[in-house]
């Protein structure tokens, strides 16, 4: 950390070095360090907190590249928050499960209700106690399935002799598999959309870095929010008779050259790994990207109605971009 803040121009450490001193802002801070870095490591020099000379809003980086200036806003969604609160509410019911299993059995939990942390689960517990007291299988191929309705919602578990898996006696859940639908592409797309104000007014480049460390968020995630879906047509069988892109991201409406050049995405940020940025480019930018940004694994939308349905990615012709950093993991 200290080697990285040492290589920041003076004027843009202590910035970023309160950010990490504070709890609240220390995830902000961090990704600041890192977009900071990682504009050097490409070959800009950069200035911190610049002043939009129309508004008086201020621009985390401002980063000249040999052939010209990008500006840049950091922003770091939570993109977990709604998978935290699953489970905080989950696992006190996998507890109940995993305490109610009986010997020789293993659990598949397949469905679990809606139970708020501080609401009474009394009654699962009693149910569970009810339906899990069965001796031990016999053979490998038994299966007990415990299902019921509850006010909540359902809860659903498939028991399976151990021995099946070969799992030890203390393996009480040996799968998981309750689905779990998270809201990814509304997060993006508001953490990008939120940046409008700072990039507005800007005679240059400009590019939202977005930290999108996550453990659901993915490529084809930021896509959708950015440019669309590719949609499938079928006829009344239920065969395929068409494809066709469905232009309705945050970057398909408005017309003119866009306040948002482009979304410079870090998919994986961490002390022991962290993955290469990754540029979706707005479908109306028609200026000029510094070298070492086209470089990058790039990503446009379809070019045109009757083209391909299909975002265009572009491979990257030059990797391991942060491993000056540090905080790439050696292998």
């Amino acid at each position: 950390m200290n080697r990285n803040l040492s290589g920041l121009p003076e004027s843009c450490r202590e910035g970023i070095f309160n950010h990490l001193r504070h709890e609240q802002h220390r995830r902000d801070g961090f990704f600041e360090l890192f977009v900071a870095r990682t504009l050097q490591e490409l070959g800009a020099d950069i200035e911190c907190e610049s002043e939009n000379p129309i508004d008086r809003t201020r621009v985390d980086f401002a980063a000249t590249f040999p052939n010209g200036v990008v500006f840049v806003e950091a922003v770091s969604p939570v993109l977990d928050k709604e998978l935290g609160a699953v489970l905080d509410r989950e696992v006190p019911l996998t507890q109940l499960i995993k305490n109610s299993v009986p010997p020789g059995w293993a659990a598949d939990v397949r469905e679990l209700p809606n139970v708020g942390p501080d609401e009474s689960k009394r009654h699962i517990k009693a149910f569970l106690r009810r339906e899990m007291n069965i001796p031990p299988p016999t053979r490998d191929d038994d299966e007990v399935e415990v299902r019921e309705s509850f006010e909540q919602g359902g809860l659903r578990v498939i028991l399976f002799p151990q021995s099946r898996l070969g799992l030890s006696a203390g393996t009480k859940i040996a799968t998981y598999n309750v689905a779990y639908s998270p809201n990814d592409q509304a997060v993006l797309r508001g953490a990008v959309k939120r940046k409008y104000r700072q990039l507005s007014n800007l005679d240059s480049t400009s590019l939202v870095a977005l930290n999108m460390t996550s453990t659901t968020a993915s490529r084809e995630d930021l896509d959708r929010a950015l440019f669309g879906t590719s949609e499938t047509q079928r006829d009344q069988y239920g065969n395929e008779v068409g494809r066709y892109f469905q232009n309705d991201g945050l970057f398909a409406a408005g017309d003119g050259e866009p306040t948002i050049s482009g979304v410079l995405a870090f998919p994986e940020v961490g002390f022991l790994r962290c993955a290469d940025p990754v540029l979706w480019v707005h479908p109306r930018f028609e200026g000029a990207l510094p070298r070492a940004l086209n470089d990058l694994e790039t990503r446009n939308a379809p070019s045109a109605p009757d083209a391909n349905p299909e975002v265009i990615v572009r491979p990257a012709k030059t990797t391991e971009v942060l491993r000056n950093l540090g905080f790439v993991e050696k292998r």
